[in-house]
């Protein structure tokens, strides 16, 4: 029997759809001062919109007093930015409008996901709700920055590879279906790998994303290369495949994302036989190849050199290839610090929220703070660990079960246990799935050389909020359940209703913002 929110599924989703949207257009524009690092991004997307090569050039002075250009990160984002100030002007919510559509856009991502995941209508509005009430995806939803849209594409990313192994592990032991939707099963994975693309020409960060799909095809062909590629031929060209589709394809979605600064003359690969700022630069590193051939043929190499060499270099560089390498030079060399910088840990704990902007008024503040709800993340933290206890539980079960032929125990053992935990057809294949990019979205950011900020942590929200629907859900088997997960939506709601004026710039009392928004010391 339906359960109301199932039989009215869409109207909530659209109701859920249209508070989001509300509460991030709401004075979206009403700051007149670039906020944080709208210094960077705003007016980079101004340029772009412009169509001022300046865009894409890390030599220029700043183009307003107080700013720079944001040449490190890709482009995409910025051309969403770039049309919002084409059709309102360069005005504050011409540059911020992009974030409010796509900040939106996360919250019904959220809730599509997660009922597709767990095959329940409930879960997905619950983690929408969880979503949408959230500090961090808020806050980012309404400032020109590209962390909201990163977010969008590694949702439209994991949603589209779930339907694709979902629709592949349907057929996998039926050869006949399989063959027949074998093309079918090419477009859904290759629209995943285009997504993950896409994420990558927003944020390098959406490499994670990619990461993802590259872990769990590795873990399919492992296991059931066999069933898709019974010989040894198609085996081969199935790897290859695999290869071209899931490495070079999504590398030249990226590589496309800068369009804009090709057709404005600057060059991809470098065909001159002169240094020529915007066009080509000289490099005193030998190319990969050279190098190569100079370890196999010994000696000095330097024929290989001068085989190379043009322009009195070693070689020249595009401005593609050298605007990446003063990006990665700057990334990784960075040794700036910053009073809220913050690292991963404390990311997962709601402790350092980046203070963004702040304006006085007679013993009253109006402050904009990037911080987390912190009853959907403590709380959601909780639920996270359940699901590693129930996976590790479920592993266990796995790999004890008895096998049918004992010279291959420790292979069948191996490959059900990957089974297991990569059915999508199944909730602990889901959560698997959902918990694996929860930790790959943000966990890797931990090796990183340079600051960090909490804001790096905003494609985890979501599936965060997706975990605890899960257990909420579950929770409701029960009668007293019901109650505890009630209980929680109403303080994540709660903790919005309080909280909402530090995250949007509304003036409070400095007695309020000392005593609740500051509650805790590392929070100010």
């Amino acid at each position: 029997m339906k359960t109301w929110v199932e039989k009215n599924y869409k109207l909530c989703l659209i109701l859920l759809c249209l508070f989001a949207f509300v509460v991030r257009f709401y004075r979206v524009g009403e700051i007149q001062s670039y906020i944080f690092d709208e210094v960077y991004h705003a007016v980079t997307a101004k340029l772009i919109a412009r169509n001022d090569p300046r865009a894409y050039e890390w030599w220029n002075p700043p183009i307003e007093p107080n700013t720079a250009v944001d040449w490190l990160h890709p482009p995409l984002a910025k051309y969403t930015q770039a049309v919002g100030i084409k059709v309102f002007g360069e005005t504050p919510f011409g540059w911020r409008i992009s974030s409010v559509l796509f900040g939106t856009a996360v919250i019904y991502l959220t809730a599509r996901l997660g009922e597709y995941l767990f095959k329940s209508k409930t879960i997905g509005l619950l983690a929408g709700m969880l979503a949408a009430f959230d500090g961090l995806l808020l806050v980012q939803s309404r400032l020109a920055m590209n962390d909201v849209h990163v977010t969008f594409f590694l949702l439209l990313t994991f949603l589209t590879y779930a339907w694709y192994r979902r629709s592949l592990q349907r057929v996998i032991n039926k050869p006949q279906q399989l063959a027949a939707q074998k093309s079918s099963l090419r477009k859904k994975l290759l629209l995943a790998v285009v997504c993950a693309g896409l994420s990558m020409g927003t944020k390098w960060s959406g490499l994670f994303g990619l990461g993802v799909i590259w872990a769990f095809e590795f873990l399919f062909l492992i296991t059931e290369l066999n069933k898709i590629a019974p010989t040894t031929k198609k085996a081969v060209n199935t790897i290859i495949g695999r290869v071209l589709l899931l490495v070079v394809l999504p590398f030249s979605i990226y590589v496309l994302s800068y369009t804009h600064m090709f057709l404005q003359g600057k060059t991809l690969v470098c065909t001159s036989d002169l240094i020529q700022n915007g066009s080509c630069y000289c490099s005193q590193e030998s190319s990969g190849w050279v190098n190569a051939l100079k370890a196999i043929s010994g000696g000095d190499g330097n024929g290989w050199e001068r085989l190379e060499a043009r322009g009195g270099c070693k070689r020249l560089i595009s401005h593609f290839s050298e605007l990446h390498h003063q990006i990665w030079w700057y990334q990784t060399t960075l040794k700036a610090t910053h009073a809220y910088q913050s690292r991963p840990l404390q990311w997962f704990l709601n402790l350092r929220p980046v203070w963004m902007y702040v304006k006085y008024d007679d013993g009253k503040v109006a402050n904009i703070y990037a911080q987390g709800n912190t009853a959907l993340f403590w709380i959601g933290d909780l639920a996270i660990f359940a699901t590693l206890f129930l996976l590790a539980r479920y592993s266990v079960q796995q790999l004890t079960q008895k096998v049918s032929v004992k010279s291959k125990k420790a292979l069948e053992i191996l490959t059900r246990w990957i089974r297991a935990l990569t059915d999508f057809d199944t909730a602990h294949g889901a959560l698997f799935f959902l918990t694996f990019a929860y930790f790959a979205v943000w966990l890797p950011w931990q090796t990183s050389p340079r600051i960090m900020f909490f804001y790096h942590y905003t494609p985890a929200v979501p599936l965060l909020a997706i975990n605890l629907a899960y257990w909420m859900n579950r929770l409701a088997a029960y009668r007293v359940g019901r109650w505890i997960s009630a209980a929680i939506l109403f303080s994540v709601a709660l903790v919005f209703v309080v909280f909402f004026a530090n995250w949007t710039g509304l003036t409070v009392s400095a007695k309020m913002a000392n005593e609740v928004y500051f509650a805790i010391k590392s929070w100010k």
